[in-house]
């Protein structure tokens, strides 16, 4: 609750040299399914018996924003918190959704048991996203298709985005695919990453005296094979999914610039070209690696109208 304020929107204070902004916390947890915990602690996860006074009393009334004074309306006074994972089939956090999303905070389904009938109920509440698709929820069934099944909704129903780890770990490259192919409107490539990016391989402090172990872009908590999160790259998302997928690079591309702005609502300053929108740009040159994949390099990063990366300067 005390963190959560610190995780807000960077808002007026935007300066290129400060490197990456935030849009605000995603809060993933703790209204989880322990069976879907991953490698959240399951001493620490809750459900939502109450709703939502439940996500108030631990996330804070004030970092979840106030309640629009015209019912039907969205706040506009941005809140710290930008984004909740939850999992919608526990407690009454599906009749908390409607509430949530109203002051412009996306819902999201992740870490969840639910079944295609509980995911539907929570779209029609008002989920738009789903976290790490197929990733700490119930498989895919034929009998059941659970919440991957809400990527063929009817169109009278909105279908969500969902969010794709792409790091050759997390998923087969052809469940990429077919989760491309069912929805790509909605596709979004993530990271997952966690702060060993570009560190060595080995064996890192963690917390709660646990420890992580990273080979390559794998990371698994030690003395099991949890995974971990990642420590890939974005750019090197996009090039798995190219390569994956046969998607053209246009396509690769919106997965991290305008859908993602689109999930969040900001797709009129952030993730497109136009007018007033934020500079904010990657120049990008497409190689190949050894094995004659493609590789896309960053060779210029512009924040804000300033270039704050450039690969010959390094």
């Amino acid at each position: 609750m005390q963190a959560v304020p610190y995780l807000g929107p960077s808002g007026h204070l935007r300066l290129a040299e400060d490197g990456s902004e935030s849009l605000g916390a995603h809060c993933e947890g703790p209204f989880l399914n322990p069976t879907k915990n991953g490698i959240h602690n399951t001493e620490v996860l809750v459900t939502a018996s109450n709703g939502l006074a439940d996500l108030e009393a631990c996330y804070g009334v004030d970092n979840l924003g106030a309640k629009p004074k015209v019912p039907g309306s969205k706040v506009t006074r941005p809140c710290p918190v930008k984004m909740i994972t939850a999992a919608p089939e526990l407690g009454r956090m599906t009749s908390a959704i409607p509430d949530i999303v109203s002051r412009d905070i996306v819902f999201s389904i992740g870490h969840s048991e639910a079944t295609y009938e509980e995911a539907s109920a929570a779209v029609e509440a008002g989920a738009t996203m789903i976290t790490h698709l197929f990733n700490a929820m119930r498989p895919l069934h034929h009998r059941n298709p659970g919440i991957f099944g809400v990527l063929g909704k009817a169109e009278s129903l909105p279908r969500p985005y969902f969010g794709i780890i792409a790091d050759g770990e997390h998923l087969h490259p052809t469940s990429v695919k077919i989760a491309f192919n069912a929805h790509p409107d909605g596709f979004i490539l993530v990271t997952d990453a966690m702060r060993l990016v570009g560190l060595p391989d080995g064996v890192y402090d963690w917390t709660n005296g646990d420890r992580i172990v990273k080979r390559g872009a794998l990371l698994t908590l030690e003395g099991s094979n949890k995974i971990a999160g990642s420590s890939i790259t974005l750019v090197e998302c996009v090039s798995n999914f190219l390569n994956w997928t046969g998607a053209s690079l246009p396509e690769a591309i919106n997965a991290v610039t305008s859908t993602p702005a689109k999930m969040l609502g900001m797709d009129k300053v952030k993730g497109c070209l136009a007018s007033d929108a934020d500079a904010d740009l990657c120049i990008l040159t497409e190689g190949t690696n050894e094995k004659g994949e493609i590789k896309l390099i960053v060779d210029q990063v512009w924040k804000f109208g300033s270039k704050v990366y450039d690969i010959t300067k390094q």
